[in-house]
């Protein structure tokens, strides 16, 4: 695209027209005439503007062929614009069609909705689609027995992967399914679990614990323990041999003694993070509770365990830690009628061994002995494919059947008329009612647009009390009419106040004079507000080309006063950058645009004069002299 050259105000087009360049004159600048309707103003777009934008036809035939017809349709209701749907692109129409009599030189400063680039966890949920358990699945988990159910033992992560793996065959890595199942606290009579631990609790209020109730935490070799941590809500133990300053590092997480029933089977959930291939593993043990007198370190580490770990399978996590999920189904039938501990043991040390191990909802369940009809609720769970397995997708909330009735809808979605932002905040509140400053949840959910329900997401963090959306940044930038057309232009004027105790003025040339006190601060006055290696002066707001005043610094001996003259106009286009790059650092180059800093300030020398300067912006806060911009106002 040809750039294209914009004095975005009226106050420059305005100088330029009466300037002289310092050497040159412009052969027919008198020729240019004024605009009859030029303006210069600022605008906040309402809820009704971005429905117009939406509905223009020059808008829908532009995201046609930009292949973003959906999103300019539901900019109506998003009110925010994105990447893929630039304001700079949807908001000149609209302009046109409010501002149609304006001329050339008119420049609107436009304050909008930008939807914030979405995270990796984000753009995962909004492409999720939806499964619902069937009663074959159900039938299936339960081993031919017609539960409809999932239960604390018979678990949605253990056995909805499966489930996904035969429904899914094709998935893609990354893919995300939002899955709706049926689930009961109670177990059904005959299958009650003999054991059945999620490790909640751990958490005193002050300080993590290592206490279990029933459990023995037992380091046998090195000083780590088994310690229960918390995330995202839910409680879990953990071990690891980072930091372990005794190096070697063995230590045993024992369960209560339990008594075998012919059917029963072991489960627990499970994730490595921070994974080594050097080490830091989990072995899984059990022993007849007569070979273990007691739980002593000797004693336990001496013990005859035997070794079942080859049941156990823990996925490599691709990223920093992997996802609490079940490891393990192991059939104790053959232990039926003894009575035996089990143990988690981990192994490691603190040189390069150091993996951490995550182990959640332990249970120990016999098989059911029939069909039951037990109370249930509709639960919603994220699972994510990783390339060979389904596991449990915990890097995001979702909103279960129970939620949505909480909150008025009695079709099990977010709509339209239940605008996500009015109701998840209070979710949040109400499920986290200790949030810290800056904690910061997603939350799926089903959206019902008026023809079809889709999977989205939000994210909240928690600020000065408050949950607030990190979907939507409002921005401010400058759109300018140049031969009949309005074109978004952030080019920026600033005009420097000439006069004592101008504030804004003053910050600009305080900066100029902080940059020369940090590099010539022999340049520098007495009260550090003003500089005569520039000229600038914070005190009177304007450069001071008094060769006297420069030669009374004692710093240009020798020199005559042609030579100091020269040398003031010489440094002056290098003094604003200092300024523009500390108080402007968010400046950014658009392609196919010079975007052009103007700045108008004064110079005295006897007499004030004003003058008018550009810089066009480079690179992110990087701000070049544009040659031959230095002219004087008239």
């Amino acid at each position: 695209m040809k750039k294209q050259y914009i004095v975005p105000l009226l106050t420059s087009l305005l100088t330029l027209s009466a300037c002289n360049h310092v050497e040159d004159d412009f052969d027919g600048i008198e020729q240019i005439e004024r605009p009859t309707n030029v303006f210069t103003k600022e605008y906040a777009l309402t809820v009704e503007d971005y429905a117009t934008i939406a509905s223009l036809s020059a808008n829908r035939s532009l995201a046609e062929a930009n292949g973003v017809s959906d999103q300019l349709s539901a900019l109506s209701t998003s009110l925010a614009f994105t990447d893929e749907l630039p304001a700079s692109d949807y908001v000149p129409a609209f302009l046109a069609e409010t501002w149609f009599s304006a001329d050339d030189g008119s420049a609107i400063r436009v304050t909008y909705n930008q939807r914030t680039p979405y995270t990796d966890t984000e753009r995962a949920i909004n492409s999720a689609t939806m499964y619902t358990v069937t009663d074959d699945d159900y039938l299936s988990a339960w081993d031919g027995v017609a539960n409809n159910f999932f239960t604390p033992t018979v678990s949605a992560s253990r056995y909805v992967p499966t489930i996904l793996a035969n429904a899914r065959p094709n998935a893609s890595e990354g893919d995300v399914v939002l899955v709706d199942y049926n689930y009961s606290e109670t177990e059904p009579v005959g299958a009650a679990p003999a054991l059945d631990e999620d490790f909640e609790g751990l958490w005193t209020g002050t300080v993590y614990t290592a206490e279990v109730p029933g459990w023995q935490n037992i380091v046998t070799v090195g000083t780590y323990a088994w310690s229960g941590r918390i995330y995202s809500g839910n409680s879990y133990i953990q071990q690891s041999a980072y930091n372990h300053q005794a190096g070697v590092l063995e230590s045993y997480m024992i369960s209560p003694r339990i008594t075998v029933e012919n059917g029963m089977s072991l489960t627990f959930d499970a994730c490595y993070g921070n994974y080594r291939e050097a080490g830091g593993r989990l072995s899984l043990l059990y022993i007849e509770a007569s070979q273990l007198p007691d739980f002593q370190e000797t004693t336990v580490a001496a013990a005859n365990w035997v070794d079942i770990s080859d049941a156990v399978n823990i996925p490599v996590p691709t990223g920093q830690y992997g996802t609490l999920a079940n490891v393990c189904d192991y059939d104790l039938s053959d232990l039926a009628g003894r009575e035996i501990y089990i143990a988690f043991r981990y192994n490691g040390d603190n040189e390069s061994a150091t993996t951490t191990v995550q182990i959640d909802n332990v249970a120990i369940q016999a098989a059911s002995s029939g069909a039951v009809e037990l109370e249930t609720e509709t639960v919603s769970d994220l699972f994510r494919f990783d390339g060979s397995q389904w596991q449990l997708f915990d890097e995001a909330l979702s909103l279960d059947e129970a939620d949505y009735q909480a909150m008025g809808s009695n079709y099990g979605n977010l709509s339209n008329s239940m605008l996500p932002d009015n109701y998840l905040p209070i979710y949040l509140a109400q499920t986290y009612p200790y949030a810290q400053e800056e904690d910061c949840y997603t939350i799926a959910y089903k959206y019902y647009d008026g023809s079809n329900t889709t999977v989205q997401c939000s994210t909240y963090s928690y600020v000065e009390g408050t949950w607030q959306s990190t979907a939507v940044a409002t921005v401010t930038n400058q759109f300018v009419m140049t031969n009949g057309e309005w074109f978004y232009n952030p080019s920026v004027t600033i005009t420097l106040e000439v006069g004592r105790g101008i504030e804004a003025s003053s910050t600009f040339y305080q900066a100029i004079t902080d940059w020369v006190a940090d590099n010539y601060p022999e340049y520098v006055t007495g009260y550090g507000n003003n500089d005569y290696y520039y000229g600038g002066s914070a005190y009177q707001n304007n450069f001071d080309f008094r060769v006297s005043a420069w030669k009374g610094q004692g710093t240009y001996n020798g020199m005559t006063d042609e030579e100091i003259s020269n040398l003031m106009w010489e440094r002056l286009p290098e003094a604003f950058p200092h300024a523009l790059e500390v108080l402007y650092p968010d400046a950014s180059p658009v392609e196919g645009i010079e975007v052009i800093y103007t700045i108008n300030f004064g110079i005295y020398d006897g007499t004030t004069t004003t003058w008018t300067i550009q810089y066009e912006v480079t690179g992110v806060g990087q701000f070049t002299y544009v040659e031959g911009s230095l002219m004087q106002a008239q």
